[in-house]
């Protein structure tokens, strides 16, 4: 009984100080560790795929409430990684502009940064990092336990 508290209190502490993800990944290890049966852990395992949902769940309602200052800067750092990359683009391929190799490091350097900052909003907006929890080792675990 006290490995399963202790247990229990590992998950309290990852879910109070990490990110969600990372804490399903860390709830499903702990899972296996828990639970004996293959019916308990598929049954741990669908609810953190619950808790998964309901966080981008609420998310996305956040979002939908939060400023329109939130929402105007991924439209411009939409626009701003457009021009930029039209910008390499005639340089790189139609070789329409002359940048001298200073400009053309500092607007890569630019385009990179916006390029990153573009991902986290897809991320944010479409679940990018749920498909790190949708394959928490299962499938290397059915081969070996049949769940």
């Amino acid at each position: 009984m006290p490995e399963i508290i202790k247990n229990q209190m590992k998950l309290f502490r990852k879910l109070t100080q990490a990110g969600v993800a990372e804490t399903l990944k860390e709830g499903t290890k702990l899972i296996d560790e828990i639970f004996t049966t293959k019916e308990e852990k598929l049954q741990g395992k669908m609810e953190l795929f619950k808790m998964a949902v309901a966080d981008r769940d609420s998310a996305r309602t956040m979002y939908a409430n939060d400023s329109w200052l939130q929402k105007m800067f991924a439209i411009f750092f939409l626009a701003a990684w457009c021009g930029l990359t039209f910008v390499m683009l005639n340089y790189f391929v139609f070789q329409t502009i002359e940048l001298q190799d200073w400009q053309i490091a500092f607007i890569s350097s630019i385009n990179g940064g916006i390029s990153t900052k573009l991902s986290t909003i897809i991320d944010f907006l479409f679940g990018g990092s749920v498909s790190a929890v949708n394959n928490i080792k299962l499938k290397n675990r059915r081969k070996h336990e049949n769940i």
